[in-house]
């Protein structure tokens, strides 16, 4: 007759979570790679947003400054660009005029008015987001204020408005993104990576999987009915 207990051969202190996700050192190796591919990914991404970051920190230390007005304010949105993109994206699109020596101006368009200089034109625009309300409190801020401090790239036509607030010129909620994929990730590897250290303290074959419930035979119950 089978007995109905056995002795466990697991260590006590494997009893865990752990041990149901990453049971063995096969597992945890493939579970890691694949944490590790996410890791990439995300400082692909962590790279290009501090790129992004650092270019409009720059140009707001570095590029001249003009004085100039705003003429027009416009909200616009697009989807995209991937087919999957279905969610609109704001930004408010603001075009400006400002005093700069013609060998200056490098938006490609000057606005003449006659007997006075020509007037530099160019389009300054927001961040974008996914909110209309918010890109609509963007559009009020130069409504009925349109004198304003323009920056203008000495190298092409980019324009930029003085004085934005961070909030409306870096990209946080990508920054909030990557900060928050990275530290998840990488909390994950270390926990993989603790526990892979601690298999290798085990047998090379351990596996902590409970292992498979064996059917009754039919010899087991006829030893049952009769006892």
């Amino acid at each position: 007759m089978s007995s109905p207990y056995m002795v466990s051969s697991y260590p006590a202190s494997d009893a865990s979570i752990l041990a149901t996700f990453l049971p063995n050192r096969g597992r945890t190796k493939f579970i890691r790679a694949v944490i590790m591919l996410f890791l990439a990914a995300g400082t692909l991404g962590c790279i290009a947003t501090a790129g992004r970051m650092f270019s409009e920190f720059h140009a707001r230390r570095s590029w001249p400054v003009a004085q100039g007005h705003v003429t027009n304010v416009r909200v616009r949105s697009y989807t995209g660009p991937s087919s999957n993109d279905h969610v609109p994206h704001y930004f408010v699109e603001y075009e400006v005029r400002f005093i700069v020596p013609a060998e200056q101006c490098l938006t490609g368009t000057t606005f003449v008015i006659e007997g006075e200089p020509p007037l530099c034109e160019g389009i300054a625009r927001t961040r974008t987001t996914d909110s209309q309300r918010l890109a609509n409190s963007w559009f009020e801020r130069y409504r009925f204020n349109p004198a304003v401090g323009v920056l203008h790239d000495p190298n092409g036509p980019g324009i930029k408005i003085v004085g934005e607030p961070a909030d409306l010129v870096y990209p946080w909620k990508k920054i909030y993104l990557m900060s928050g994929w990275m530290i998840f990730f990488g909390t994950l590897f270390i926990i993989t990576q603790r526990r892979l250290q601690y298999l290798k303290t085990l047998p090379e074959e351990y596996d902590s999987s409970p292992p498979p419930r064996s059917q009754p035979r039919a010899d087991d119950l006829t030893d049952m009915k009769l006892s």
